[in-house]
């Protein structure tokens, strides 16, 4: 059993982390070739395609991964309900992009970026039948293979000149390979059929997940859209930058801890006392594992972007550090909204996630002139001051984890990352070195004083995290 779970969590971060050297490859190149602006602009097209694939993609996913058994008809009442949706937001987008540009250049990203949308929608039908089958080599695979032939052809089209369109070529192949990669997989033929009263009830289950995961996204993406609109693309070249690097880390092992954390969830839904111990022992990893990150860039935040990016893009590194930190922040209650929807009780955090990302995206509105692309990164922390203790309290309502709960998962990475922290600085203010030379040597104190550090504070941390996976 031990053995199968590994398998499978080798695969969903084989997934994720390639993702990330890729998306690192891509990203390096893209901050070299693109200008801010050229940055800018593409990653506003992208944020509004995405928002909308993100809405419409909550909706049916995670309530299908939920269901114990999904017929023949069933499934093909999602993927057509997907398509139509698809091709009228497909619609929508492109008359908008009509309407609020006359740059022909422009007109014509958003209407080709806009086309992700409906192959996006399409291939949530197939990625929730892997995530239920626990088919995760098919997902890391065609991912994989997406994410390699948008990077390459992304690349190809900055290198030419093509500037924003670097981007918009990149997220679209992406998206079609990964789709034509699940169809081909599962070539059933899906009839023509929908059940209404079914299809019903799945989108209302999904609904409060929906807008869920949307408020999640609009704190970012919706930022972008803020800054744009009161700043400038230079500002949303820079936060977008900023919020790259902090995300790609992030997004790597939060979302393969979730791909294998939801289903386990939702198995033990009926089991407080089990489901309880599992949400304790995977927060714990992902503070042992991602907290000293964070940190520890905002530490060589200024080395990393002048050596690595090069001096265009130093303007965006006091961003860098506070998304750092508010990454470090949120990463103590990162899998509460996997647990409220394995026990369908999202519902209790949807109104304060709304309210808190509206008075988020208000404060970034009042900032963004007097403080460009900072302003995106006080507000994203502000957000998670705010949201973190909310969600505390709903898994305390939910399934007993409270406060001090929370504090046992998550003391031990905070106490040894500040011990980090502290060693970083004093090696720093008391070295000599420079260039590479100096930030190679800040990650390897750090690291040496983190592992330190974690090992005396919990000696065990090897077994438990094993033993985590042992949970049946």
């Amino acid at each position: 059993m031990i053995r199968e779970r590994l398998a499978r969590l080798a695969w969903i971060f084989s997934e994720k982390f390639g993702l990330i050297l890729l998306s690192m490859l891509s990203f390096f190149v893209f901050a070299h070739l693109l200008t801010p602006e050229e940055l800018g602009v593409g990653m506003l097209i992208i944020v509004i395609v995405e928002l909308v694939g993100i809405l419409f993609g909550a909706l049916i996913e995670d309530p299908l991964v939920r269901q114990q058994q999904v017929s023949h008809r069933q499934r093909a009442t999602a993927f057509w309900a997907c398509v139509v949706v698809g091709l009228g937001s497909l619609g929508v987008i492109g008359l908008g992009g009509l309407m609020v540009s006359d740059d022909t250049a422009v007109r014509a990203m958003v209407l080709v970026a806009a086309s992700k949308v409906l192959a996006t929608l399409m291939a949530r039908i197939y990625v929730a039948e892997m995530r239920r089958s626990g088919n995760f080599r098919l997902l890391a695979s065609r991912t994989l293979l997406g994410k390699v032939l948008g990077a390459l052809g992304g690349i190809l089209v900055a290198l030419q000149g093509g500037g924003a369109w670097a981007l918009i070529v990149q997220a679209l192949i992406m998206e079609l390979v990964s789709l034509l990669m699940l169809m081909r997989n599962d070539p059933r033929r899906l009839p023509l059929a929908f059940d209404r009263p079914w299809l019903a009830g799945v989108l209302v289950a999904g609904l409060p997940i929906a807008i869920n995961t949307l408020c999640g996204q609009l704190l970012q993406r919706g930022a972008s859209v803020v800054l744009g609109l009161t700043v400038g693309v230079q500002a949303v070249g820079q936060f977008n930058f900023a919020l790259r690097i902090i995300e790609l880390p992030r997004t790597a092992l939060y979302n393969g801890l979730a791909s294998y954390a939801l289903p386990a969830f939702a198995r033990r839904a009926e089991q407080p006392a089990r489901l309880w111990s599992l949400f304790g022992a995977v927060s714990s990893l992902t503070g042992f594992l991602l907290t000293p990150c964070y940190i520890g860039l905002a530490l060589t935040a200024e080395d990393l972007v002048l050596l690595v990016f090069g001096a265009q893009w130093l303007a965006a590194v006091p961003t860098l550090q506070v998304l750092a930190v508010m990454a470090a922040l949120a990463n103590t209650a990162l899998h509460a909204q996997s647990l409220l929807v394995a026990v369908s009780r999202i519902q209790t955090v949807v109104r304060a996630e709304v309210v808190t990302t509206l008075l988020t995206l208000a404060l970034l509105g009042l900032l963004g002139e007097p403080l460009g692309a900072l302003a995106g990164g006080l507000a994203m922390l502000a957000r998670t001051l705010l949201i973190v203790p909310i969600h505390v309290a709903a898994l305390r309502r939910s399934i007993g984890f409270g406060a001090a709960d929370w504090l046992q998962g998550n003391y031990r990475s905070l106490l040894a990352t500040l011990l980090m922290s502290l060693a970083v600085l004093y090696f720093s203010a008391h070295s000599t070195l420079g260039g590479y030379t100096h930030w190679l040597a800040d990650i390897c104190v750090g690291t040496l004083a983190y592992a330190l550090a974690y090992s005396v504070l919990h000696p065990r941390w090897w077994p438990d995290f094993k033993g985590m996976l042992a949970m049946r």
